[in-house]
């Protein structure tokens, strides 16, 4: 997913991030013009040239359309490519609203049970090896929240890439985007344990698909969030 994120990659990459940022953020709304060049260029100390090719890159994620005359405006939130992992992140990098992180959690719901339902039929003994690091590694992070989060991401992602399904893959990859940028409870995270990860694994090493998706459905239901949203 590197290649796909422009955040680092010199002045062009920066202006990307920062409009890109203000438009998911809100502050530019939908409907709403962007500023007119110069005074926009002014303002990020770029040339107009830089500008639009920043703005190329944003329209190419539906964020804007640039149309003659009225100018370039952002485009209503149902015409963003949503599962750009950079628009996945602009959303997610900022504080998330409460129905974000729903949305979040309803769509691990429906990617990762399948994913290890199918991991559990199609592993090799490669995947497995990997599985079995990743929850390995958790179980050595208990006194280290962030460490244990980092391997309890790589081993979600780890069963996902072992669907051998590359849309399930893609999914995953952009999920991880989103819980890469939320901010959690890291102790709490250590406190719930690795016992349901090391369920998920035992499953799929015994080929048991059925056990492998009640598994991964009962992790994610206990990070679910409950908000709102959940009770309309």
């Amino acid at each position: 997913m590197a290649e796909l994120v422009f955040q680092g990659r010199g002045l062009h990459g920066r202006v990307v991030h920062e409009l890109g940022l203000r438009i998911v953020g809100g502050a530019i709304a939908p409907g709403e013009a962007l500023p007119i060049e110069d005074e926009l260029g002014a303002e990020l100390g770029v040339s107009r040239s830089v500008l639009r090719e920043a703005v190329k890159v944003l329209a190419g994620k539906g964020l804007v359309e640039v149309r003659p005359k009225t100018g370039t405006r952002v485009r209503p939130r149902r015409s963003w490519h949503l599962l750009d992992p950079e628009v996945v992140r602009w959303q997610f990098e900022q504080l998330p609203a409460d129905d974000d992180l729903v949305e979040l959690s309803e769509v691990r719901a429906a990617v990762e049970p399948s994913a290890a339902r199918l991991a559990a039929g199609r592993r090799t003994e490669a995947d497995l090896a990997d599985i079995e690091a990743h929850c390995k590694r958790m179980e050595s992070a208990a006194a280290e929240p962030m460490a244990f989060r980092a391997a309890e991401l790589d081993f979600h992602a780890a069963v996902v890439d072992a669907s051998h399904n590359t849309m399930l893959s893609h999914m995953g990859a952009v999920v991880r985007v989103a819980l890469s940028s939320v901010p959690t409870n890291g102790e709490a995270s250590v406190q719930q344990g690795t016992a349901g990860h090391r369920a998920v694994l035992d499953a799929i090493d015994r080929h048991d698909p059925a056990a492998a998706e009640k598994g991964m459905r009962e992790l994610i239901d206990r990070q679910r969030p409950r908000t709102t949203k959940e009770q309309r």
